[in-house]
């Protein structure tokens, strides 16, 4: 299971459901790779602009932190959640753990894990669809009181 635990800033900021946000996560990637993920990602505000990072916090593969960069629009903090949640796999599923310091941005830009996160964020449109829907579907739930008979 992929679960966030977000701040209070980042949840009034964003006004993302981020329990469902986990949920979406976790059946795509848990299908995708065809294996169980569990992975908890405490979800900070980024106090550097334009710039989000994701490390592991423990020993531990479970446990990471994401500093989140929201002085975007809504799909760019998707895509960058779904972009750092890579980096979190690439540890987790792919025991890929090179820390490197990069002499250049173009050097950053090009490395094999920035590269490889890029094409996680190619998701993006599909997770924010599947997300709407399912926020939809609630709303409805609610206004036409299903919860209860009659």
């Amino acid at each position: 299971m992929i679960k966030f635990l977000p701040s209070k800033g980042i949840l009034k900021e964003t006004k993302i459901d981020f329990d469902l946000l986990g949920r979406i996560c976790t059946s795509i990637f848990e299908q995708g790779f065809d294996r169980k993920i569990n992975v908890e990602v405490v979800v900070w505000k980024s106090k550097v602009k334009e710039q989000s990072t994701m490390e592991r916090t423990s020993r531990s593969m479970k446990y990471y932190k994401m500093d989140l960069d929201t002085n975007g629009n809504r799909r760019y903090v998707f895509s960058t959640i779904l972009h750092e949640l890579r980096h979190a796999f690439q540890e987790y599923v792919f025991n890929f753990t090179h820390v490197a310091r990069f002499a250049s941005y173009n050097a950053y830009y090009n490395s094999k894990e920035e590269r490889d996160a890029r094409k996680q964020e190619k998701l993006t449109t599909e997770v924010m669809k599947i997300y709407d829907s399912f926020k939809k579907a609630e709303e409805k739930f609610e206004r036409f009181n299903l919860k209860e008979l009659g």
